[in-house]
């Protein structure tokens, strides 16, 4: 073994000793990395009574094992049971962080509850007529302690641990111009949006993102007298945090005007398009 592992994993003894709090501990000697995760995996996959495994971030990226004076485990994790398909895209994983400083947080508490809370939201959506064309359950960076495999829908509806994000796909564009768009869009959207508040708010913590198939741009610039022609596929046209205002009910068209900006794809949809076959 050369000096730079023999480093590395005294520094992964020595520091991970706090990490899992609440009485979990963690072994005395690891001979690989691997091993190590695989206690973190255990130990989220115990706490939630489900099993986890190791995934990758949206945008691919692994797990890792940093270093530095923040020296720790910081990767994404999954349910074991989920789609192939889901799992080829990467989605649905969940953020979690376990390091020398005694932190250990997760978002995959989410995962006890997600069947529960589709159902219940599908329900209102179908109630109010809402048509949309994704949704999602978020969890928020919490201890791994404050929620286990014990603990009942009813308290986790009652915090902020959780967000619902609701995905809507609106028609084509028909104009270019990017001030047509806004005068196009903010009449459609409105009525949306104060049924979505009115139905769901503040619950569950909804999250609304109005999005397009694809979207072509063309500007001429005068000064370089070059034509600039941009297509986009899955851009968001609108980004609301629902549960950021309390007055959603008193916005008029000028309002959500305001909040339409296209500008780039959303790599969320164009994976969940292409995990469901979409794309």
């Amino acid at each position: 073994m050369n000096f730079g592992k023999i480093v590395l994993l005294a520094v992964v003894l020595l520091n991970f000793a706090g990490c899992f709090g609440g009485g979990r501990k963690l072994k005395r000697e690891y001979n690989t990395k691997e091993e190590l995760q695989q206690d973190i995996v255990n130990a989220v996959s115990e706490q939630y009574g489900m099993q986890f495994e190791i995934g990758k971030g949206l945008d691919g990226s692994k797990a890792t094992m940093a270093l530095g004076w923040d020296y720790g485990f910081y990767g994404n994790l999954r349910p074991v049971d989920y789609s192939e398909e889901y799992k080829k895209y990467n989605l649905y994983t969940d953020y979690t962080v376990c390091n020398e400083t005694g932190t250990f947080k997760t978002q995959a508490h989410v995962r006890m509850f997600e069947k529960q809370l589709k159902a219940d939201v599908e329900k209102i959506l179908d109630d109010i007529g809402m048509k949309y064309d994704i949704l999602e359950f978020r969890g928020m960076d919490r201890d791994i302690n404050k929620w286990s495999k014990d603990s009942t829908y009813e308290e986790y509806k009652k915090t902020n641990d959780f967000e619902t994000w609701i995905y809507i796909k609106l028609p084509p564009q028909k104009s270019f111009d990017h001030e047509s768009n806004r005068k196009y869009y903010a009449p459609i959207i409105l009525p949306m949006v104060k049924k979505l508040y009115s139905a769901l708010e503040p619950e569950y913590n909804v999250t609304l993102l109005f999005y397009l198939d694809e979207f072509h741009s063309e500007y001429y610039s005068k000064f370089e007298k070059k034509l600039y022609v941009d297509d986009i596929k899955n851009p968001v046209a609108v980004f609301l945090y629902l549960s950021k205002f309390n007055n959603y009910r008193d916005w008029t068209e000028e309002d959500f005007r305001r909040e339409v900006h296209i500008t780039s794809e959303e790599p969320f949809i164009t994976a969940w398009k292409k995990a469901n076959g979409l794309e």
